[in-house]
């Protein structure tokens, strides 16, 4: 099997490492022209310092030659460029399996397997080329250690075809649950990062263990309102897609989200810390579009509101805690 993925970033990069791990072929496209020749010369990702490319992982800036004679395309792009990138695919895709592990929403709060689908359908109706086949693939996993191989799991979710890709991921140290509830993995995706950036600010005010459970406890409630409101199924959100990656992003070093509220909670401005960032913080973006849901659904959300006014408000944290 050939695998191509679209995003040659730290997760795309420790997904291509894992698969080429498995026996596959993986060719990975960076839309940067100097970071693609880079990592190919260099056999590392600069935002995955010490994990070495495997042999079987090629890399470049040019999606014809990374999209060509593959069985299965992974999307690990930042979500706000789901869209932009997958219009650029459209002509190279033929019935190929997808598989979205891009966390967030699109424009206008869509799903982005909603997107995804609405793109290469507008592209068949043109082209005559086959619908393919729309999966997501979410959890509690950090790039840094997945590159590693150490031991993670995560959620499949989609329709028919699922068991044969849970093979093609599966190993000792890499197993995979499945779902059909495409659209609750992707809502608990998206909206954890905002979490995770409350945690931070939690952290950063030295507020303590206690405060940091009432945060995530009330945020998952809330997240899990939205996707009950939206047609998620409630287990979702006690599995690996939910609690799992709340607790993973919420409490781990690795989280940008988290590091981002720590540095807000320190006192810093969000726009300083922003700009020293190499990486994409989604749960800053998340929170802008999460705030319209409370009006879309008819939801009243505190905790999700109360970040966007620490955020880009002024708001003190603590009289925020005090009001959930």
């Amino acid at each position: 099997m050939n695998i191509s993925i679209l995003g040659g970033g730290s997760w795309g990069t420790a997904l291509a490492v894992h698969l080429a791990g498995n026996g596959y072929s993986v060719k990975i496209w960076e839309f940067v022209e100097a970071q693609a020749q880079e990592m190919q010369k260099k056999r590392e990702c600069p935002l995955l310092p010490g994990v070495k490319l495997h042999p079987k992982i090629f890399v470049s800036s040019d999606m014809k030659e990374v999209l060509t004679s593959m069985d299965l395309l992974l999307i690990v792009v930042p979500s706000d460029k789901v869209e932009s990138t997958i219009e650029k695919a459209c002509d190279l895709i033929d019935g190929t399996p997808i598989i979205i592990c891009s966390k967030g929403f699109a424009s206008d709060l869509q799903l982005l397997s909603d997107v995804v689908a609405q793109k290469l359908k507008s592209h068949k109706s043109k082209s005559g080329s086959v619908n393919p086949s729309i999966y997501c693939l979410y959890g509690p996993t950090h790039a840094e250690e997945v590159g590693r191989g150490m031991f993670s799991g995560m959620v499949l979710a989609g329709g028919k075809g699922k068991e044969k890709l849970k093979k093609v991921f599966e190993s000792k140290n890499f197993r995979i649950d499945l779902s059909d509830d495409i659209v609750g993995v992707q809502i608990a995706a998206a909206l954890k990062n905002i979490l995770a950036v409350f945690v931070g600010v939690v952290h950063g005010m030295k507020l303590g263990d206690n405060a940091t459970a009432y945060v995530m406890t009330k945020g998952l409630a809330e997240i899990r309102q939205i996707g009950l409101k939206w047609g998620a199924q409630e287990e979702t959100f006690d599995g690996l897609a939910g609690l799992g990656d709340v607790i993973v992003t919420c409490g781990s070093k690795h989280s940008r989200n988290r590091h981002v509220g720590e540095e807000i909670g320190k006192g810093r401005k969000l726009e300083e810390v922003l700009a020293e960032m190499k990486m994409v913080a989604e749960g800053i973006t998340t929170v802008k579009e999460a705030v319209k849901l409370q009006k879309k659904f008819g939801l009243k959300l505190p905790l999700i509101s109360g970040l966007y006014g620490i955020l880009f408000e002024g708001k003190d944290p603590k009289e925020i805690l005090r009001n959930l």
